[in-house]
């Protein structure tokens, strides 16, 4: 029988269904660039952990019994403190901790993660460890202390990786976790081995699950999972009534919001509706040419790709413009780009940004306040007071196109968002991410990321380089139609 490791049993832990598929594992989507690059940053972010316990022991197996036999021969090696990579297993469960370490009352067990330590996900990570102890205890060890290590926000490209880590000692919670699972850890297994899958309870959890439609036969489209904002509470209320598409919604649960009246009538009429048209005239005539459409393109890494930056701290490689000077006229392009990604280029991109922008007493972006954050980044990056105050004069001109659609349109197909990439395909039939190389702004920023860790042959860049041209390209060109289209549906 298939041992049971840690993300089965935490996936059953959320959802019995997600745990019996992750552990008969079915086959799942490629991974995307993104997911490719998270996760082997993710593993060099463990190999770097390592360094903070000089001496210790790798566990290379990878199959679990070899694994198991080697931690015990190692856990018996007195002159061994830590061993990284340890198996251990009980019954039907298996875990691999990050890293023990030999204490005087028991093993300090560790768990390294690539997030900060100011991350709003340490509940989950605590967890994830609570399941380690868990099955560690039951293979017959004491632990007497349980770590998370993750990434500090103090450090900088150069440092020393002791200075890249921030050790968070969460014993008690993990104990406090650790009696939780037990209650599951009882029922896992016969949930999780059997030959049927079992069944699943719809509920808000269900949302965004990709076995929606094998565990019920719905579809997520047209479903009181695309009201804006509806909530757990009301989302729970309908389904135990046997509520699920929006077309069902009594229009009394809706009446006190605009937004979701919105979204109803357009589902159950099936067409664009527009509210408030004297007031979206009035935003939309209060724009002052030239109309400059603004987008950057950011990259954000858990080890910095440049001096002076912090893990995960955003950085623009890279904007379009497009620049409309009246109703009518034609239309100007001006983008910038990196020429090199191994080196920050940020100061010579917001001194081309304020030439390039210099005429625009409007600059339009799909969720302005990105843009404007960014903006207000470059400007107080560098000790140029000039520059800085031409900066912050152009974050005053941000007008932001999502908030002009999501308090006065709707089209069914927006199915619940108003990212652009939901937008575009929905009104400007025309335009279309479809087929491009380069098609999602998450993919984007880690190709950039690859150029400038010169993880592409020299052969490709030029080519990698036309595509990341293009896509943000068409990110400040569907802007221009949105606007277009936003004149079209406030006046007809």
């Amino acid at each position: 029988m298939k041992m049971i490791n840690k993300y089965s049993f935490l996936e059953f832990e959320k959802c019995p269904v997600r745990g019996w598929f992750a552990h008969n594992s079915f086959q799942k989507s490629e991974l995307s660039i993104a997911e490719k690059f998270r996760i082997r940053q993710g593993i060099e972010i463990g190999k770097r952990a390592r360094n903070l316990f000089p001496g210790g022991i790798l566990v290379e197996a990878m199959e679990p019994n070899e694994a198991v036999r080697d931690t015990s021969l190692l856990l018996n090696n007195q002159s061994v403190e830590t061993i990284f990579e340890p198996a251990f297993f009980d019954d039907n469960f298996i875990a691999r901790a990050d890293m023990v370490r030999k204490a005087q009352n028991g093993l300090e067990v560790y768990e390294v993660k690539s997030s900060l330590s100011t991350t709003s996900r340490i509940r989950d990570y605590i967890k994830d460890l609570a399941y380690t102890v868990m099955v560690i205890e039951d293979s017959g060890y004491r632990v007497s202390d349980a770590k998370l290590i993750l990434v500090s926000k103090d450090y900088r490209k150069g440092d020393e990786d002791s200075k890249l880590f921030d050790t968070v000692d969460v014993f008690n919670k993990v104990c406090e976790q650790k009696s939780d699972l037990y209650l599951k850890k009882t029922t896992a297994p016969g949930v999780i081995n059997s030959s049927k899958r079992p069944d699943g309870k719809l509920s808000y959890t269900c949302r965004n699950c990709e076995y929606l439609s094998s565990c019920f036969n719905l579809k997520r489209e047209f479903s009181i999972f695309e009201l804006p904002r509806f909530g757990k509470k009301k989302t729970e209320l309908h389904l135990n009534e046997g509520i699920f598409y929006i077309k069902d919604v009594s229009i009394d649960d809706l009446k006190n919001d605009p937004k979701l009246l919105r979204v109803y009538r357009a589902i159950t009429d099936g067409k664009t509706i527009v509210d408030g048209r004297d007031l979206l005239c009035e935003k939309l005539t209060s724009l002052q040419y030239p109309i400059g459409y603004l987008d950057f393109e950011t990259v954000s890494t858990a080890i910095p790709l440049y001096n002076n930056i912090a893990p995960y701290e955003r950085i623009p490689y890279q904007y379009s413009l497009h620049v409309l000077k009246k109703p009518g006229w034609i239309l100007e392009h001006k983008e910038f780009l990196f020429s090199n990604p191994s080196s920050d280029e940020t100061y010579e991109l917001a001194k081309q940004l304020v030439k390039d922008a210099k005429e625009c007493k409007t600059l339009m972006a799909h969720h302005a306040s990105t843009e404007k954050s960014i903006i207000l980044w470059l400007a107080d990056r560098f000790s140029n007071p000039e520059l800085s105050n031409q900066l912050k004069a152009m974050s005053d001109l941000l007008v932001d196109s999502q908030s002009l659609i999501e308090n006065h349109v709707y089209h069914p197909e927006f199915h619940g968002s108003f990212s652009i990439k939901k937008v575009l395909p929905a009104l400007v039939k025309e335009l279309s991410y479809e087929g491009m190389h380069i098609h999602n702004g998450d993919d984007a920023q880690y190709i950039f990321a690859n150029m400038a860790l010169d993880n592409y042959p020299p052969g490709e860049m030029a080519e990698i380089r036309k595509d990341m041209l293009e896509y943000c390209k068409l990110d400040t060109l569907a802007m221009v139609e949105i606007h277009k289209k936003l004149i079209e549906l406030a006046w007809n």
